[in-house]
């Protein structure tokens, strides 16, 4: 039902959950919040397992938040990962870019498909550096680099390769783009809203107003 979801309505339930994970405090708001994004991540269908694999260094941040910044600030952590986890994983690139430029379309002397297709290359692009980030590691790992006891010549044989692939990465899909005669007069994405979409809605509306009183 999520992977369904209208995107529009999906924005506008993310950022209402978000405000009410910032007003979040106590047990009792935290467990509320808790179960109904552990049902939305159940109903997603998302692999759980796989994800909160590859998130150990957010366990980490979580372990160390808790001990310095104390329940308040981690339970909020964990809303918003839980928040951000869904969104991610339900919704496609192109409909997050569909809807940034319809929320942005109303706003005179805004380009709203140059912002949208900005953000959509940049969400493309994150990936790519994860992977190029692992391979440079590998190779590294290979050359014995990371015996070297200076940390900053590490880094510099980590950064500066990254970003010259990045920046060629990025170079490719400009011409790529500039190729296919790409412009910013595109067909707008069409959005289709259910009953389900706004009860959904009405779910988070409602959690926001209880947070607020």
């Amino acid at each position: 039902m999520l992977h369904r979801m209208d995107g529009r309505l999906k924005l506008l339930c993310l950022l209402l959950l978000t405000a009410s994970a910032s007003m979040s405090w106590g047990w009792p708001s935290f467990l509320m919040l808790l179960v109904l994004l552990s049902c939305g991540l159940v109903v997603s269908k998302l692999p759980v397992i796989a994800i909160f694999k590859n998130m150990k260094a957010l366990v980490i941040m979580l372990i160390i938040a808790l001990m310095m910044n104390g329940f308040y600030f981690a339970s909020r952590l964990v809303l918003m990962i839980l928040i951000s986890t869904i969104m991610a994983g339900t919704t496609p690139l192109l409909t997050i870019k569909n809807t940034i430029e319809w929320y942005l379309r109303p706003i005179p002397f805004v380009p709203e498909v140059r912002i949208a297709t900005l953000i959509y290359l940049t969400f493309m692009l994150i990936p790519l550096i994860f992977d190029n980030y692992l391979e440079m590691m590998e190779a590294q790992k290979a050359r014995c680099i990371g015996g070297r006891k200076n940390p900053i010549k590490r880094i510099k044989f980590i950064v500066f390769p990254l970003l010259t692939r990045t920046l060629r990465r990025a170079d490719e899909i400009v011409f790529a783009m500039e190729s296919r005669c790409y412009s910013e007069t595109r067909t707008r994405g069409t959005f289709q809203t259910t009953r389900a979409d706004w009860f959904i809605v009405t779910i988070c509306v409602v959690i926001l107003i209880f947070k607020m009183r």
